[in-house]
């Protein structure tokens, strides 16, 4: 440890320094206060003993001088003659730690140069521990900054993914729905190649063919006997397919709007724009059911309704309509693939106890496998081969949001399903029009 003795009367230096250097210090000497600020500055002394008169800068100045440094803490002990109070007041009062009076007794000296030695320590201990508290503070800023753009980063994708979850939540259910319009199409198709217009055309043909003598060919000719009946049976089938054609591209232009309907709902959700209705439970089914009714008429699916005495209820509509459509079209598919005969969706509503409307729709179609169960509202989780796994997980989310709860249950392969939703009466405000 360095230790700087600024003093000019060069008995009294050398003493200082012989002791000093007795007891291990390193010792460094000025005979003014220019010199040892000198010294202060290119040495750094850990400890300064500073005569309070001495020529040119005198021990009161340089103290003040030491005392306007920044960074390592310089120990000052003053040495003077000067022993009344005042003096002692104005040496402290300057920036001094210690203040010893001439003539110094070695041991006083030696037992203040120790605690100098011992409260530079500490201070200097202060010193790093501020300094390490100052880099840490200065790190835990930069690490709040950073936290603070990942953060950003993080509602931004966070918004990415939900902006892409609402697009996946649309196309799933105008998914639903344009299955439901692909099948009507199909069988609009079917109909009209099955239909007696070409049969019509080729008779068309006869006739032009005998146009001369028409009359004759009716009455005489054994094919001809044949086109009165014949356009009889073919009117009444043409009759029958146009009613069949015209209530299939109505259930088309139904779906269509229903599409409409389903980009509508999801736009004023996304707005945090709640649309209510005050409607029957079993008037949003029917509507599922009627979207659904193509593909259920088409693999002669037979639909069982069991529909309890509910009030009606104020609820968004529109989406609970979707999870009726995602859950049937599931139905529908279940029953398909299923050998099962005949093939039976149920659908039954209910108050329960607890003052919940329950929805039960049960398929006795392919059910689901037991190690399946779990992860059949997970998101990307599907048992179709085209399937992307988004439909179970949509309406759970659905679900939750209309704050009621979504579960599955079967007892496994070709044993049916049963899909159970449960809405809180408290939540979708129960209007009973009776009252």
């Amino acid at each position: 440890m360095k230790v700087l003795i600024a003093e000019d009367d060069a008995t009294s230096q050398i003493v200082l320094k012989n002791h000093l250097q007795s007891w291990g210090y390193e010792v460094l000497t000025a005979g003014d206060g220019s010199n040892a600020w000198q010294e202060i500055l290119s040495k750094k002394p850990e400890i300064v003993l500073i005569d309070w008169i001495m020529p040119g800068m005198d021990g009161l100045e340089l103290c003040k001088h030491i005392r306007s440094l920044s960074g390592q803490y310089t120990y000052i002990i003053f040495l003077t003659s000067k022993s009344e109070n005042c003096d002692i007041v104005t040496a402290l009062t300057s920036g001094a730690d210690d203040f010893m009076s001439k003539p110094i007794d070695k041991d006083v000296f030696h037992s203040r140069i120790s605690v100098a030695e011992r409260i530079f320590k500490y201070e200097n201990e202060m010193h790093t521990a501020r300094q390490k508290a100052e880099d840490s503070q200065k790190k835990l800023e930069t690490v709040n900054l950073q936290l603070e753009l990942t953060y950003k980063k993080l509602m931004e994708a966070a918004h990415r993914a939900g902006m892409a979850e609402v697009a996946a939540n649309v196309l799933h259910n105008v998914g639903n729905v344009l299955n439901s319009i692909n099948v009507s199409a199909e069988i609009v198709s079917e109909k009209i190649v099955n239909s007696e217009i070409s049969n019509l055309q080729k008779l068309a043909n006869i006739v032009v063919q005998h146009s001369g003598n028409i009359s004759d060919f009716l009455s005489n000719d054994p094919q001809g006997k044949h086109i009165p009946a014949y356009l009889f049976e073919a009117a009444e089938h043409l009759v029958k397919r146009k009613t069949e054609i015209t209530d299939n591209l109505n259930s088309l232009i139904k779906n269509v709007r229903k599409v409409k309907e389903i980009i509508k709902s999801q736009q004023l959700y996304t707005m945090n724009e709640t649309h209510r209705d005050l409607v029957q439970i079993s008037e949003i089914i029917e509507n599922a059911i009627e979207i659904n009714n193509a593909g259920l008429e088409r693999f002669k699916i037979e639909v069982i309704r069991e529909y309890g005495d509910l009030e009606k209820v104020t609820i968004d509509k529109h989406r609970l309509l979707q999870i009726f459509v995602s859950i049937i079209d599931n139905a529908q598919q279940a029953l398909t693939e299923s050998p099962n005969e005949p093939k039976i969706l149920t659908i039954s509503t209910r108050r329960t106890d607890s003052k919940k409307i329950r929805i039960e729709i049960t398929d006795n179609g392919i059910g689901i496998k037991p190690e399946d169960r779990t992860k059949i509202f997970k998101q990307g989780f599907t048992t179709k081969p085209e399937g992307h796994g988004f439909g179970l997980h949509s309406c759970m989310l659905t679900a939750k949001d209309l704050h009621g709860s979504i579960n599955v249950q079967s007892k496994g392969i070709n044993q049916g399903t049963t899909v159970t939703l449960e809405l809180p009466l408290a939540e979708i405000e129960v209007k009973n029009e009776s009252r």
